[in-house]
């Protein structure tokens, strides 16, 4: 004698309902996009030094960048120092920006950083000089985004 054991599955013909994993999908989404933070950083390929203090601002800013050649970068366009006063100038008055903030290579002669330094002052702008935070982990991931 077979017996036959017989279960009580019941095969559910349908769609699943997705509106759970939806609310999933978009609470984190908008947990990832709050926690992120929008630094706009400079196409100029600039090898920041290290620091020991840091600071975080959140006022406006225009950003110089210097490279390696001692070239002149403001918003990712080369320019000359007379070209740089001017669009500084025009944007101070414009803007109502305040504060300038220079990123120079760590090679870049001193001479060029005080110089860029004492442009902004000229103007009644203040100076920050972006570095890196001394911990080696967040340095590390800096060379490797740079690497990518």
């Amino acid at each position: 004698m077979k017996s036959r054991i017989r279960g009580n599955l019941k095969i559910i013909s349908g769609r699943p309902d997705l509106t759970p994993m939806i609310d999933t999908v978009f609470l984190l989404l908008i947990f990832f996009m709050l926690s992120s933070s929008f630094v706009q950083v400079s196409g100029i390929p600039v090898t920041l030094p290290t620091a020991k203090a840091s600071s975080k601002m959140s006022v406006d800013k225009l950003v110089v960048s210097i490279d390696r050649s001692n070239r002149l970068y403001f918003n990712d366009m080369e320019m000359d120092w007379e070209t740089l006063t001017e669009r500084l100038q025009k944007c101070k008055a414009d803007w109502n920006a305040n504060t300038v903030i220079v990123r120079a290579d760590r090679t870049t002669e001193y001479g060029v950083v005080v110089r860029m330094m004492s442009l902004a002052r000229s103007l009644g702008l203040n100076v920050y000089v972006a570095t890196l935070s001394d911990n080696p982990a967040k340095e590390k991931v800096f060379q490797d985004e740079k690497n990518d």
